[in-house]
């Protein structure tokens, strides 16, 4: 497979939805990249910082990379409930599995892929 793109999807506590770029490198151990005002390439920034807090509500991706999924960070730490599995996660998933990983202004969000 290919680098694929994928959406982060932040509600925030306004009500706010914000839609985040990902780019999703073809290749387990790298780091995700994010954009949030245009598409995510592979020299987006690496982190993403939380403009409001509210929760992570989705993530979808296009079609899975070699890497089979990824885990989602805050701030250099591991997010409990933020290991992913693409194949739950695609687009085409009506029933795709929403977070609701609760997140803080001014948080860093960053993620890396695994095998």
């Amino acid at each position: 497979m290919a680098a694929q793109q994928a959406t982060m999807t932040l509600v925030g506590q306004s009500g706010k939805t914000y839609s985040i770029d990902v780019h999703a490198p073809d290749a387990a151990g790298t780091q995700i990249t994010f954009n949030p005002s245009g598409a995510a390439s592979s020299t987006s920034p690496t982190t993403f910082r939380i403009p409001e807090s509210g929760v992570i509500f989705d993530y979808a991706i296009a079609a899975s990379p070699t890497a089979t999924g990824l885990v989602l960070y805050r701030n250099s730490g591991a997010i409990l409930g933020g290991a992913l599995r693409n194949a739950n996660q695609l687009v085409t998933l009506a029933n795709r599995q929403k977070m609701k990983i609760p997140v803080n202004a001014g948080d860093f969000i960053s993620g890396v892929q695994h095998a």
